[in-house]
């Protein structure tokens, strides 16, 4: 039996959240992914990618339709199998939907959230919380953040976040992803490979040598006397390794494009850097060495390709990286999975 509810999300502040009880979508999401086209293999037991489907579901149905791109460990779930697979070692724990928009339809976007609930059943519940609100009022429209129920369990539901970028992919570099935005609806509701393979492969992060031991596996090069830089978590290189291992080079639907790469990478000499590191680092992780051996095979393979690709760039370097940091600095505090009682 339904029943609605006020949650209270932060005590100190009095701060509540109505919504229906139990958590639940009005379509199954068995029958909107078949609707949408996405493949059989996707893993809809999982909260985080159940709510994407929904979503994508939902905007599409929409009047008039809600466009959107998935980015983020959820995208590489729509994009790749070997994501949902879980005896490649590749599938890893959701806490969060990473949306990119166009900046012109982010009011659009927020009408749709609020709506979302009323539209396709509570599971979609979005909403800002006072802390969320302040995060997006300073942030331009240009990166903004609701939280959501993730999931129900016993007299507890677990939050997670729902986060924004518009027109571009600005995190330690800067990638222009409006584009797919607007093709995503007809191309599996995500950046294109090209751009989920940067999207990953940009993360750089500047850390004191004497603090580094305990990520020593994810070093990619010393910075200065004091300082090294390292590249992604073990999460982020299993996704990588996965689009390597369903996404071929090419020009292809679905594939990795090869133009893509080299615009990308020749007109951003830090991003060329950082990302060739990456690579390196994928290219030595246990997360690539420890794949049954065909699959192995098959991402070192195309790994290979990727780094041939960008070994034959050489874009300028700009006199304000010499001697710096040639990156955004940004926050990488990882998402929590937050759990809070039902009143």
């Amino acid at each position: 039996m339904e029943r609605r509810v006020e949650i209270t999300i932060d005590p100190l502040r009095g701060e509540k959240v109505p919504v229906t009880l139990p958590l639940r979508f009005r379509r199954s999401v068995e029958e909107t992914r078949d609707a949408l086209g996405l493949a059989p293999s996707l893993d809809l037991s999982d909260p985080i990618v159940a709510k994407a489907v929904a979503l994508a579901g939902a905007a599409r149905e929409s009047d008039p339709p809600v466009r959107f791109a998935l980015f983020g460990g959820t995208a590489h779930r729509f994009a790749c199998p070997a994501s949902n697979d879980p005896s490649l070692g590749l599938r890893h724990d959701l806490h969060d939907l990473d949306v990119a928009l166009l900046h012109r339809e982010v009011p659009a976007f927020r009408r749709f959230l609020a709506g979302a609930s009323d539209r396709a059943g509570s599971a979609l519940t979005f909403f800002e919380t006072s802390g969320d609100k302040i995060y997006n009022s300073l942030s331009g429209g240009q990166r903004l953040r609701w939280h959501m129920f993730v999931s129900e369990s016993g007299a507890q539901l677990s939050l997670g976040t729902l986060d924004l970028v518009a027109d571009t992919f600005d995190f330690c570099h800067r990638i222009d992803v409006r584009a797919d935005v607007e093709r995503a609806p007809d191309s599996g509701w995500t950046l294109s490979p090209a751009h989920l393979l940067l999207a990953k492969g940009q993360f750089i992060q500047r850390i004191p040598r004497d603090e580094s031991a305990p990520v020593a596996d994810r070093i990619l090069e010393p910075f200065g006397k004091r300082a090294v830089v390292i590249g992604p978590e073990a999460k982020d290189i299993r996704d990588l390794v996965a689009l390597l291992h369903d996404h071929s080079l090419g020009e292809g639907a679905g594939e990795i494009s090869t133009r893509t790469l080299e615009r990308e990478l020749s007109d951003d000499w830090g991003l060329w850097k950082t990302f060739g590191l990456n690579l390196g680092l994928v290219a030595r992780s246990p997360v690539l060495r420890d794949l049954p051996p065909s699959a192995r095979t098959v991402a070192a393979q195309r790994l290979a390709a990727v780094e041939k690709v960008v070994g034959a760039l050489a874009p300028r370097r700009r006199l304000g990286f010499l001697g710096g940091p040639w990156w955004q600095e940004v926050d990488s505090t990882p998402s929590t999975d937050a759990k809070i009682p039902i009143a």
